[in-house]
């Protein structure tokens, strides 16, 4: 099979998971896989709408795809069909056989990772402060260093940014970023393959000769005890050697309940950072820098409407500008507010009132008869107590806040009293009629304000 048809087939495959079946077939489903050149695969697009769509994909699904894909593809390049001489070679030629040292290190960093590029805002100034540390002293400073946060909050792009930064400094670095599935695989691999012991000392000699292994959502190392013992004898290798190491989860380590108590431990024992979900002037921000690297020339009226609509997270934020700016360019109509509503209303219901958590805590106190300073604030009265523990419930379950963020939200809590609050609403919730009445209550409530 010709390599280019290859790899296409399989990074294809996890875009082809990603969306419906009449998406896929009308724009992916059309393209041809030509040839490889400098790590980047060619694809021939037959229209020039088919072209556009795609490229409007490259820094979501098709992102993603080549990371789930494991290939060395950097990028994907979309041409059209009287581009396609310019990269025809008269015979494919045979890949090159690398050294395995070079292959094991070989650079799967996405470049446009970088700190530069990274928005810092009240939601991510420490991780990022941290990580920059980091960067500039591996193995000295915050070893390990552990980054929490919910999904597309931007863990992966710090991670990277820290490679990238290494990199620049030293080109000799031996900088190993995989995600948690690919580590589970290859540790499986070594393991169902084994000959005279070859994969596991190659496993062994990979992993425990990087000069920084950066590990991304370790929480998915659950039910995987063998890996979790391969991944530990790794972790005091590396940091008995004063390597760097840099880990990320969706949450503290505490609560990765899964986790062996000496695995929980060696993660605890450097520097622990969060990543929350960004504030309204944070999301501006990031809108206007991805606007900015894009080249699209957007007004504010339009950047704020995005941002007052898409709270979740940045990864959100970029997909929905990315749609407008290709409703507009597909369509030729100038960009303003009447413009993107019609270019997102699949994206969102612009006619629903978004969801805060001053809402929440807003509809809790009418509902209840308190006052907004005794929710927030230190009382323990019972009435109050019960009253905040719902608040918190209601928080984490409709906006999917981190528990150290609430924490913070309600006077500086501990995240530990966060998670109690919202595990006895949680169970009270399935066993007292009362308690669910009260929660249906005020779900409709907050959704009518």
């Amino acid at each position: 099979m010709n390599e280019s048809v290859k790899v296409w087939k399989e990074i294809s495959s996890y875009i082809e998971a990603s969306m419906s079946t009449v998406s896929y077939e009308m724009w992916f489903g059309k393209l041809v896989p030509l040839t490889i050149e400098n790590n980047k695969l060619i694809l021939v697009a037959p229209l020039v709408s088919v072209k556009r769509t795609v490229d409007g994909f490259k820094d979501t699904v098709i992102k993603e795809a080549i990371e789930k894909s494991g290939t060395y593809i950097s990028d994907i390049v979309v041409v059209l069909e009287e581009e396609a001489e310019v990269y025809k070679p008269e015979k494919e030629p045979a890949p090159i056989e690398k050294p395995v040292e070079e292959d094991n290190f070989r650079n799967v960093l996405d470049p446009s990772f970088t700190f530069d590029n990274f928005v810092v805002g009240d939601c991510n100034n420490i991780a990022s402060s941290a990580a920059k540390a980091v960067a500039e002293n591996p193995g000295v400073l915050y070893n390990p260093l552990f980054i929490y946060g919910g999904v597309g909050l931007g863990k992966t792009h710090i991670m990277q940014a820290i490679g990238n930064y290494i990199l620049s400094a030293d080109k000799n670095k031996k900088i190993l970023y995989v995600t948690t599935e690919q580590f589970v695989n290859e540790f499986v691999d070594s393991i169902m393959k084994n000959k005279d012991n070859k994969l596991n000392k190659s496993f062994r000699e990979k992993y425990r000769s990087a000069d920084v292994l950066m590990i991304d959502d370790i929480q998915f190392l659950a039910n995987k005890t063998s890996t979790q013992e391969a991944l530990f004898h790794t972790f005091n290798d590396l940091y008995q050697n004063k390597k760097q190491i840099v880990l990320s989860s969706d949450r503290h380590p505490k609560e990765l309940t899964f986790l062996e108590e000496r695995l929980k431990s060696r993660f605890q024992s450097g520097l622990t950072v969060d990543i929350t979900n960004p504030s309204v002037e944070t999301r501006v921000a990031i809108l206007r820098k991805k606007a900015e690297i894009k080249k699209f020339r957007v007004s504010n009226d339009v950047i704020f409407f995005i941002a007052d609509n898409i709270t979740s997270n940045v990864r959100e934020l970029e997909g929905a500008l990315l749609k407008v700016m290709f409703y507009c360019d597909l369509m030729g109509k100038e960009c303003n507010v009447d413009v993107a509503k019609e270019a997102l209303k699949d994206y969102i219901d612009v006619t629903t009132h978004v969801i805060s958590i001053d809402n929440i805590v807003d509809a809790t106190c009418t509902y209840f008869n308190i006052k907004r300073a005794d929710i927030i604030g230190k009382k323990k009265v019972k009435n109050i107590v019960n009253a905040r523990q719902i608040a918190i419930y209601l928080i984490n379950d409709l906006l999917g806040i981190p528990l150290n963020g609430i924490g913070d939200y309600f006077g500086g809590r501990d995240h530990t009293t966060i998670m109690y609050a919202r595990d006895k609403i949680g169970s009270l919730c399935k066993t007292d009629p009362l308690v669910q009445a009260q929660i249906n209550d005020l779900r409709a409530m907050i959704q009518k304000k």
